[in-house]
């Protein structure tokens, strides 16, 4: 090949690491000479990956077997990073020595895996205990087999820092859409063996006093700690003479579940880390006279933290039987307490509803967050491109099809959107264009649509009010899905069920299906 290195290297660029090895290990000298750099050996991948759904699946045995048996063994020295899956992480990484080895990635590891390798009986003891101080993991909570009986939340944690004596860096793979499972640390022991080395964390606990309790002192040297909690109750343990609260310069606490301890504990947490320099936080909060807004924030959080460098936020306040002068704000009286904000563009609206009740949603731009839970149909609009995960919910108010189009062109590359309202549309107010205007989800491939409202099923199945050419998982009322193609007969809805992978139902009415229903979703592989 007469080309340059230069263009060599820029046409690899463009694939996979794991196809470049591949294909050109051991094909000439010069091939291998620059097929070693870091930029294709320090990180390996050797688990597929699918470009729609982001989950992996194992490479083809042919594949592995070359890995193991030729090309590893030639770049192992390079070697920093592996992304295994559990069915060929034996054979890998015991093909070969790995002398730089310190992070691993395990996707889809189930009560099964862990109780296999997390061990001292396991054959990949040394190297876990020796070499690995980053860790991340996906769990795969619908995957065990003969340990199903085993509760994976409360055995995980001392297993693998029995296992992973050296870890530095723990992540349980906040931004996995296959699912985060509820970790359990306050029915654990403080006497087990936790981790003096840990200084990052990233994980989903059940509760606030999981929470307390990873600040508690068990994590000594912890200064990172990235929390979603499932509710935020009022805990039984103290936030008092938290010892790990001081040493924290990086903090993210999400809780998608409304909670009304705002006040009376996650401020009070809040207040006591003082040499925080990074926060995030992603909360529901409810039981409020007034909004939280930017002089809330100034007041009740920033005079706090003195070293605080970067501030990001997604956080909703619901108010009930509010004064009229509060409730009569609008989303310039918000906006205007953002003035002279220091940490970036803020997006914020009010939704207003009957009895002197409102909600009110502020959140940092460019949004980083890849989930967004419960936009109202207050919603204005502001482009968001990193937004993954979207929850529309109003109890009060319809979203209409203008109220779709904004969401499109605000959430452009959002890929599981879950739709919960009940409300009865009239779109006779809304004009001509607007309606003719079909929304387009070019990235979608998870739909839900909750409650029994057959419009909502029209409005997305129907192929001139929205597009969903990648749409995979759709669940939905199966009366609905039957009124709405008309008994799968309709062509207007035949396009958007056409690539239906996985078909759920929320109210599951009838096991046999004729046979235009398989004709409809001809891709169709499981139905629940």
């Amino acid at each position: 090949m007469d080309l340059p290195d230069e263009m060599i290297i820029k046409i690899w660029n463009n694939l996979n690491n794991i196809d470049v090895l591949y294909s050109f290990v051991g094909v000439n000298k010069r091939f291998d000479k620059l097929v070693r750099a870091l930029v294709y050996t320090r990180s390996i991948q050797l688990a597929e990956k699918d470009s729609k759904t982001n989950k992996y699946c194992p490479l083809p045995d042919l594949i592995i077997d070359r890995y193991c048996l030729d090309i590893l063994p030639q770049i192992h020295q390079y070697i920093e990073c592996l992304i295994l899956e559990p069915f060929s992480i034996e054979r890998i990484l015991l093909s070969t020595m790995y002398p730089r080895l310190h992070k691993l990635i395990f996707t889809k590891i189930n009560t099964d895996f862990v109780l296999h390798h997390f061990t001292e009986e396991s054959p990949l003891v040394n190297i876990f205990k020796n070499n690995i101080t980053h860790l991340i993991l996906t769990i795969d909570r619908k995957g065990s087999t003969s340990s199903s009986r085993i509760d994976l939340r409360e055995i995980l944690l001392p297993r693998i820092f029995h296992t992973f004596t050296n870890l530095i860096e723990l992540d349980f793979n906040q931004n996995s859409i296959e699912g985060r499972p509820l970790i359990s640390l306050y029915t654990l022991s403080s006497m087990i063996y936790y981790s003096a080395s840990l200084a990052g964390l990233s994980i989903s606990v059940k509760s606030f006093n999981d929470c307390l309790c990873i600040l508690d002192g068990r994590f000594s040297q912890l200064h990172k700690l990235y929390v979603i909690i499932d509710q935020i109750n009022t805990p039984s343990l103290s936030i008092e003479n938290l010892t790990a609260v001081t040493h924290l310069k990086c903090f993210s606490l999400c809780s998608y579940s409304e909670t009304n301890e705002y006040n009376s504990y996650i401020l009070p947490l809040i207040h006591q880390m003082i040499y925080l320099e990074e926060l995030e936080l992603c909360l529901d909060v409810s039981h409020r006279s007034t909004f939280i807004d930017g002089t809330h924030l100034k007041n009740e959080i920033l005079i706090y933290l003195p070293r605080l460098q970067i501030f990001m936020f997604n956080i909703k306040t619901h108010s009930k039987s509010m004064s009229n002068y509060m409730y009569m704000q609008s989303n310039n009286d918000i906006s205007r307490t953002f003035l002279n904000w220091q940490y970036g563009r803020v997006n914020c609206y009010i939704s207003h509803y009957p009895d002197n009740a409102a909600q009110c949603h502020i959140f940092s731009l460019p949004c980083n967050m890849t989930y967004i839970y419960m936009i109202s149909y207050g919603f204005q609009g502001d482009v968001c491109k990193n937004v993954r995960i979207l929850y529309l919910s109003d109890r009060e108010y319809p979203f209409k099809h203008e109220f779709f189009l904004r969401i499109a062109r605000a959430f452009p590359f959002i890929t599981h959107l879950t739709v919960l309202n009940n409300r009865i549309i009239n779109n006779t107010d809304e004009s001509n264009d607007q309606l003719t205007s079909v929304v387009e989800f070019h990235h979608l491939i998870s739909l839900s649509i909750r409650f029994q409202r057959a419009i909502y099923v029209e409005q997305f199945l129907v192929d001139t009010n929205t597009y969903l050419p990648n749409l995979i998982d759709l669940k939905i009322s199966y009366n609905n899905l039957v009124t709405v193609t008309n008994n799968f007969t309709r062509d207007v809805t035949r396009r958007n069920c056409s690539n239906v992978q996985n078909l759920s139902f929320t109210i599951r009415t009838i096991t046999a299906h004729a046979k235009d229903f398989y004709l409809y979703f001809p891709c169709l592989k499981d139905i629940c």
